[in-house]
């Protein structure tokens, strides 16, 4: 034997086997037990089959019931359709939404890939020849300290940093910088994040303006 509970309307639990049905359980056809739990609804008398609809009526909470009541707006529409809540009024998604959700899915990927771009380090010849810098917060935090302290009045005329950059055969080291380097690697590496912005904001006007699905999914960040 099968069991529903039913409360507002909507199929809370099922139940089934030889056992004791519990207070206001509602039996049903022992052919539908074999569904899945969203294909069963109650229609105000039984339980049924709600793929059989195409009528709903969707309620402020977004969910399709098979009867009306105060609040609930009726809606053609099957029982998997995917709605949206439009100046207040619920209706069937449709080409335009999908699109828009793409496009704001394809920007989340980007600002991501941009994210991940501006602290993956950059390179700067400040040193005379291409040097690699890191760029992570830390690295950003300490770089800005180090050019800070080359700007502070009364500095001697050797003043030096030792900063952390890679070399062309990719050896890491603290490698020592004068005033002028370490301010030219640290316009590097704000010009390394404003490229990585602006590429950014370009890449997402073109998405903002594609006409289809695939003209959006050919947008991505190319290394």
């Amino acid at each position: 034997m099968s069991y529903a509970i039913v409360e507002n309307d909507l199929i809370t639990r099922i139940l089934s086997g030889d056992l004791v049905a519990p207070e206001g359980a509602i039996t049903f056809d022992a052919a539908l037990s074999s569904l899945p739990a969203d294909r069963l609804g109650w229609d105000g008398e039984a339980v049924i089959d709600v793929a059989t609809l195409d009528v709903f009526f969707v309620g402020g909470d977004a969910r399709k019931y098979a009867v009306a009541a105060a609040g609930r707006q009726e809606v053609e529409c099957r029982y998997d359709a995917e709605l949206v809540k439009d100046a207040g009024v619920w209706r069937l998604v449709n080409a335009a939404d999908e699109l828009a959700a793409l496009k704001a899915s394809r920007i989340a990927v980007l600002t991501a890939a941009c994210a991940a771009a501006i602290v993956g380090g950059y390179s700067s010849s400040a040193l005379g020849s291409e040097h690699r810098y890191p760029s992570k917060q830390t690295d950003q935090i300490n770089m800005m300290g180090s050019v800070t302290d080359s700007l502070l009045p009364g500095q001697a005329p050797d003043w030096r940093t030792p900063f952390w950059c890679a070399d062309e055969s990719g050896a890491w080291a603290f490698r020592h910088h004068t005033a002028t380097q370490i301010q030219a690697a640290g316009a590097d590496g704000k010009e390394h994040i404003l490229q990585c912005q602006t590429k950014l904001m370009q890449l997402s006007v073109q998405v903002m303006a594609a006409a289809s699905a695939e003209a959006v999914a050919a947008i991505g960040w190319e290394v």
